[in-house]
């Protein structure tokens, strides 16, 4: 969007009765560049009463941005004071004649050039319009200046709101004009309470007489320009008095800037594409089958280099030629797309959408802890499901043992000579190191090594963990060896205990049997033990994740994790496997894991590792995050209508700041309210559009006027041709006015646009 400086009050001559022929127009021209920074601009120069036929003529020949205006003298009411009002033509190409048939008619409305403000000669409104009735022209009165202001020329027993309204309702003025911004907000205000700030506006302009003191007029009140984001045209200009939002007041250029796609363009036998595309919102639009979806799809496509996958290969869309610098590639949302989405008949959920994903807060962290807490539970999980399992080992070695009376012996009875070279089990346990320990140490240290040493602000010494690593490796050596020579042991002990068996059968079976209860008791106590620590841990459970809350457009986004690591997720998972259930974790005993205990079907458990792996999946399984949206009226998006749910879609989407990559858009409106198109999107392009290129599919002609369209996109057929077009809001396609075209085809025309107005007898604007 490229501001362009206006200036539409500009006079030459102190004496509109004696028009100065030598006015210096190069001379405004280097002025006017010298205070706009040499910006492009649109001028106009309004004389009271005439028009310098001279100086608009050197104005062509410099090929300037010119409109045709004077500055007129209107009368309202006989006893009051005439004001000042500005007319201006739209006249294709300035010439000679135009010049002086303008002149002929003001001449006859003012035969003197310099009126008394109250002459009872001088014209009305309505006088003005009848005399220029073979015209297109547009009226601006004194809004904010000094002096001969609209206000001035009423009575003051008559009301300003109505006579003001009405002149509005009838076309008669298109906005207003000012020198500065002194009293701008008080005027804004009041067009505010009379409900037509949202289409009637006013421009500050310099009230120059002298090129030599340019911008200075005769108001000592300080200028503050007006900027206008239009093409530098009679049309331009009359939009941008309809919206607020291309009008900028001040004193250095505004700065916009948004990468975007430039143009496409093609020609084949069946399809003619000339379109340029611009920064801000260009808006598509066309009849049925006349290439709308093929053109957003053909540029999306083009861009990422994936024509193969089109519907249209017909027309050779491979050969589409696409002008984009940037090389960014758009985010699109394709019509079906969108109805797939919202209307929950496709797989697709809302985190499929890429910009929506990247709108939500990030959940590294979560996933992280989540991660940690599985791991965790894993070790729990294992330690748990190994001492079950020895208990019940031991619970059936102990029922197989005679009873202790049955074990005792006479004294002196000979001894096995290794069992005094068993280890016991707890020294076991410290010697012992697997392999699978072993590989989980080194890549937690390799992990902590490559962190370290990428880490800006440590000196890492790679050393420490190079030590660990061989310390490890000699740990587990040192366990490998223990296990082989304890094994020996064991098979030593009990080929010498077979020997004893032999020679005293009874006693010594009853020894070996005594010796063999106490390690199973040692066995069943420790395992007990472990046991209860494994569930004391397992209490201290209480993991639970959402992730950090931002706010888009007013809605609130979140990520929700169904995962829960807590003690009554822990029975509600367990008991899923157990014919006897738990009926709470503080009565959660060993044999009611035992594996008798497990279901043999709907779920069938084959056996501990099975019964300890479906656990610790089950638990995994939660494991899922969920893309919440609470909106800005405090409704979750879930329960929301198809309307509504592509609303807030269109919200977070528009409202996405974190990349300037052009969004591309193909018919949001078909969901929607049509109070949220009036309101919410328009107010949300609006506000994104400076930023980034906007690309809208739309057969709503709220779209492109409300939301004010740069660039409009027309798409035709013509006997099977498609035909597809481009042009500003206030340019033309093939002679025709965007705007009429936009009224014919997405408003009924304008026959039906007038009716509509008649029928709400719009005379008043505030709601």
């Amino acid at each position: 969007m490229n501001p362009i400086y206006l200036d539409t009050h500009i006079h030459t001559s102190a004496n509109p009765n004696e028009v100065n022929e030598d006015y210096d127009i190069n001379l405004l021209v280097t002025k006017i560049q010298e205070f706009n920074g040499n910006s492009d601009f649109l001028i106009s120069l309004t004389d009271h009463n005439m028009v310098n036929k001279s100086a608009y003529l050197k104005a062509i020949a410099l090929n300037l941005n010119i409109i045709l205006g004077v500055e007129l003298h209107i009368k309202n009411y006989d006893d009051c004071p005439a004001y000042h009002c500005h007319i201006y033509f739209d006249i294709k190409e300035i010439t000679e004649d135009i010049l002086d048939d303008i002149n002929k008619k003001l001449d006859e409305l003012y035969p003197n050039k310099e009126v008394v403000k109250k002459d009872p000669t001088i014209p009305t409104i309505q006088e003005i319009i009848n005399k220029f009735d073979s015209y297109e022209f547009m009226l601006l009165p004194h809004g904010g200046q000094s002096h001969a202001t609209f206000n001035t020329s009423i009575p003051k027993d008559t009301r300003l709101d109505s006579t003001l309204e009405r002149n509005v309702y009838y076309n008669h003025f298109e906005g207003f004009t000012a020198r500065g911004d002194k009293g701008l907000e008080k005027t804004q205000d009041y067009f505010k309470k009379l409900g037509i700030n949202e289409f009637v506006n006013l421009i500050t302009c310099s009230d120059n007489y002298t090129p030599s003191t340019y911008p200075n007029g005769k108001d000592k009140n300080p200028f503050n320009p007006t900027w206008m984001l239009a093409k530098p045209t009679f049309n331009g200009l009359r939009l941008s008095l309809s919206e607020q939002s291309r009008l900028i007041y001040s004193e250095t250029k505004p700065k916009f800037y948004s990468e975007n796609i430039k143009s496409v363009s093609h020609k084949e036998e069946n399809l003619e594409i000339d379109v340029e595309l611009t920064s801000g919102l260009n808006v598509i639009i066309g009849g049925s089958s006349s290439g709308k979806t093929l053109l957003v799809d053909s540029i999306v496509k083009g861009i990422n280099k994936t024509v193969e996958d089109s519907i249209y290969k017909q027309y050779e869309i491979d050969k589409i030629n696409i002008v984009n610098p940037s090389g960014m590639k758009p985010h699109y949302l394709s019509q079906n797309y969108i109805m797939g989405v919202v209307n929950n008949i496709s797989e697709d959920k809302i985190e499929n959408i890429d910009i929506i994903k990247r709108a939500f807060p990030g959940d590294e962290d979560i996933k992280t802890s989540i991660n940690n807490g599985l791991r965790e539970f894993k070790k729990n999980i294992i330690s748990l499901i190994d001492s079950v399992k020895t208990l019940e080992h031991e619970s059936k070695t102990l029922q197989t043992t005679p009873i202790i009376s049955r074990l005792i012996t006479r004294d002196n009875l000979e001894t096995n000579i290794y069992d005094n070279l068993q280890s016991s089990e707890v020294e076991n346990e410290k010697l012992r190191f697997t392999i699978g320990t072993y590989d989980e140490y080194v890549q937690s240290l390799e992990s902590i090594d490559n962190f370290l040493s990428k880490y800006p602000f440590i000196k890492h010494d790679s050393d420490l963990v190079t030590k660990l690593k061989s310390e490890l490796s000699d740990v587990l050596k040192i366990s490998n060896k223990e296990k082989q020579v304890r094994n020996l042991l064991e098979q030593e002990q009990e080929s010498y205990n077979q020997v004893l068996r032999h020679s005293n059968s009874e006693e010594q079976t009853k020894s070996q049997n005594f010796i063999k209860l106490l390690e199973s008791l040692k066995k069943y106590v420790r395992a007990y033990r472990k046991f209860h620590r494994t569930i004391n841990s397992i209490s201290s459970y209480t993991l639970n994740f959402d992730s950090e809350e931002i706010e888009s457009m007013g809605h609130k986004l979140y990520i929700e994790n169904d995962f829960i690591l807590s003690t009554d997720k822990f029975i509600e998972i367990v008991n899923h496997f157990l014919k006897n259930k738990i009926s709470s974790f503080e009565n959660i005993t060993p044999e009611l894991l035992f594996e008798s205990n497990f279901k043999k079907q709907k779920p069938k458990v084959k056996d501990y590792d099975d019964f300890e792996n479906r656990i610790y999946n089950s638990f995994e399984e939660l494991n899922k995050k969920k893309y919440k949206i609470i909106t800005n009226d405090g409704r979750e998006f879930d329960k929301l209508s198809p309307g509504w749910k592509t609303s807030v879609i269109l919200d977070i989407i528009l409202g996405y700041d974190k990349d300037s990559a052009p969004i591309i858009i193909d018919q949001p409106e078909d969901n929607l309210a049509t109070d949220y198109i009036n309101k919410g999107l328009v107010t949300a392009v609006k506000k994104i559009k400076s930023q980034k290129q906007i690309i809208l599919v739309s057969h709503n002609a709220t779209i492109p006027m409300l939301a004010d369209a740069q660039n409009i996109i027309l798409c035709r057929n013509e006997n099977n041709k498609l035909i597809i077009k481009s042009s500003p809001l206030e340019g033309e396609i093939e002679g025709i006015n965007v705007v009429d075209l936009i009224a014919k085809i997405t408003d009924g025309g304008k026959s039906s646009i007038k009716k509509r107005v008649k029928k709400y007898n719009l005379k008043k604007f505030s709601e």
